[in-house]
């Protein structure tokens, strides 16, 4: 008997609820699976919102966004 076999023949005896956890872990597992994770530099970042601080010194923009 296949693995695959096997399990179907055991969701036969889950309630709707165990059904519906099993699917929430799959559709993540799948989901993961599908998008890894790949770890991004922060030089990637560069440019990608070009003119944010519209010439601003970025320290005085975090102070001024902090209420300092």
């Amino acid at each position: 008997m296949s693995q695959l076999h096997y399990l179907q023949q055991q969701l036969d005896n889950l309630t709707v609820a165990e059904l519906t956890e099993l699917l929430t872990y799959l559709n993540e597992k799948m989901n993961r699976a599908s998008h890894p994770k790949t770890p991004r530099k922060w030089s990637d970042m560069r440019g990608i919102a070009p003119n944010l601080l519209e010439g601003e010194d970025a320290q005085e923009w975090v102070s001024r966004l902090r209420g300092n």
